[in-house]
C-alpha cells in the first residue's frame, strides 16, 4: 500500500514539476540591469520602520546581487552563536572532542555548513535609479530573483508591497512608472518569519540557508501596458500538441482587443481593464522526438501579443513527456524508469547560497548523472529557475518542494 501511494504520488511530483518547468527563454522586456553597490544597513533593532529608513541615505555599502554574510557583515562565528536550528547537541562546545573547535576565532560549528559571519534580522538595501525617457507610457517592475526572506519595497518613500516568497522571484509591479530619478529601498528580513520546524532546508542553518541578501537577476524591467502576465504549456505525448495558457496583464486600465501569434499561428484576443485569458492547443510536427534523460529534446514555442497598448513576447522551451504510474512501476512516456535520486538542500559553503546561472547547475547535473543518478530531490528547498533550465537541457527529473 505504501509502495503504491508512493508511486502516484512521485509520479504526479515529477510530472507537475516537469511541466512547470516549461522555461522561460526570454521576454520583450527591456532591462535595466541594476546590480553593482547598493546603499546599506543592517537594522539589528528594527528601528529602520519607526525612523523611516526607507526615506534616507544608507551609510554602508553592499554589492548585489550577494549575501551580507559574504561581505563582512554581521557577527563572527562563535559558540554561542543563536542558530535557527537547534544542532541536535546544544552543548557541543562543552565536549572534550570539540573543545579544541570551540575557541574564539577557530570556531568550526559541528552539524551544519557554518557561514562566515552569522546575522538574523532586518537589512536595508537602497539606491538613486533612473528611469529612461523611452520607457515613459510603460509599466515598470523591479525584479529581485532571490531575496531571502523577507522583502518589503519603497519607491520615493511609498510603499509598494511585501512578498514572503521561498519559491519564486520577488516581482513588484511599480505600474507606469515616469521617468526621471527615483529612489527604491528594500528591507530584507532572514528570521523565521512563519511558525513552522527550523529544520526545514529552505530557512534552516543545517546547510547554509539562513542567510541575508539577494542573489540572481536585479534588475528593472519594460514592457507596454498590455502584456504577457504567465504563460504555461502542458505537452501531449500522443499526436504531440501542446496545450497553452497565457494570462494578458492590463496596467493601462482599458479594455481592448488583439491577437496573440503562437509559432507563426494568430489566435484573437481579447481583454478587460483587469485583463484576460486565452487557451489554445499548438500542434507540432508528429514525429517530434520526446524528453527523456537518455534523450532531452526540447521544444520552443514563441509567443507575441499584439493590440491596443500591447506588444510583448516571450519564448517558452519545453519537452514532450508522459509521466505516469502504473502497478508498482513509474513509467516515463510508456517506458518503466526506475529513479535513481539523490537529496539536495541547497548547501553551497563556498558562496554561501545557490547558484543562480545554468552553467553552474548543468556541472552539477552532469557530475550527478556521471554517477548514474537521473533524479534529485530538492528537500523542503525550492531551486532557482536555472536548475529547471539546466535539468531540462541536461535530462534530470526534478523532484522540488515548497520551503514550508
Amino acid at each position: 500500500m505504501k509502495t503504491d501511494m508512493f508511486l502516484k504520488r512521485a509520479a504526479r511530483t515529477s510530472l507537475a514539476v516537469l511541466l512547470w518547468g516549461a522555461c522561460s527563454l526570454g521576454q520583450a522586456a527591456e532591462v535595466l540591469d541594476l546590480s553593482g553597490a547598493w546603499q546599506f544597513a543592517l537594522d539589528r533593532e528594527d528601528q529602520g520602520l519607526a525612523q523611516g529608513w526607507h526615506g534616507r541615505s544608507l551609510p554602508d555599502s553592499i554589492r548585489l546581487p550577494g549575501i551580507l554574510n559574504a561581505q563582512g557583515y554581521g557577527d563572527e562565528i562563535s559558540a554561542q552563536t543563536p542558530w535557527v536550528l537547534s544542532l541536535y547537541d546544544k552543548h557541543w562546545h562543552q565536549r572534550a572532542q570539540y573543545l579544541p573547535y570551540a575557541q574564539p576565532g577557530k570556531v568550526k560549528v559541528p552539524f551544519l555548513a557554518q557561514p562566515q559571519r552569522h546575522y538574523l534580522g532586518a537589512a536595508w538595501y537602497g539606491r538613486e535609479i533612473d528611469v529612461p525617457a523611452t520607457w515613459k507610457g510603460k509599466r515598470v517592475v523591479l525584479f529581485l530573483e532571490r531575496p531571502r526572506w523577507g522583502s518589503t519595497l519603497w519607491v520615493d518613500g511609498r510603499e509598494v508591497g511585501a512578498n514572503r516568497s521561498l519559491v519564486a522571484e520577488h516581482a513588484y509591479d511599480l505600474g507606469l512608472l515616469a521617468p526621471g530619478r527615483h529612489r527604491i529601498s528594500v528591507r530584507v528580513d532572514n528570521r523565521m518569519l512563519m511558525d513552522y520546524r527550523p529544520d526545514s532546508h529552505s530557512v534552516s542553518d543545517s546547510q547554509g540557508m539562513s542567510w541575508n541578501g539577494i542573489v540572481g537577476k536585479v534588475e528593472l524591467r519594460a514592457t507596454t501596458p498590455v502584456y504577457i502576465d504567465d504563460a504555461q504549456v502542458f505537452p501531449r505525448v500522443s499526436d504531440r500538441s501542446a496545450l497553452v495558457r497565457v494570462r494578458i496583464g492590463n496596467a493601462g486600465g482599458k479594455a481592448g482587443s488583439g491577437t496573440l501569434t503562437a509559432n507563426g499561428r494568430r489566435i484573437p484576443v481579447r481583454w478587460l481593464a483587469s485583463g484576460g485569458e486565452a487557451e489554445f492547443r499548438v500542434q507540432y510536427p508528429k514525429n517530434a522526438q520526446t524528453w527523456d534523460e537518455w534523450n532531452p529534446a526540447l521544444q520552443k514555442l514563441a509567443l507575441r501579443l499584439q493590440g491596443e497598448g500591447a506588444d510583448d513576447r516571450q519564448q517558452l522551451r519545453f519537452g514532450f513527456v508522459e509521466i505516469r504510474a502504473e502497478g508498482k512501476d513509474i513509467l516515463v512516456n510508456g517506458r518503466p524508469t526506475f529513479f535513481r535520486g539523490t537529496h539536495d538542500g541547497g548547501g553551497f559553503p563556498l558562496t554561501g547560497h545557490p547558484p543562480t546561472d545554468v552553467e553552474s547547475w548543468k556541472r552539477i547535473f552532469r557530475i550527478n548523472k556521471a554517477w548514474g543518478i537521473n533524479h534529485v530531490r530538492f528537500h523542503s528547498y525550492n531551486p532557482p529557475q536555472a536548475a529547471f533550465a539546466a535539468a531540462d537541457e541536461v535530462g534530470i527529473y526534478l523532484q522540488a518542494e515548497p520551503g514550508m
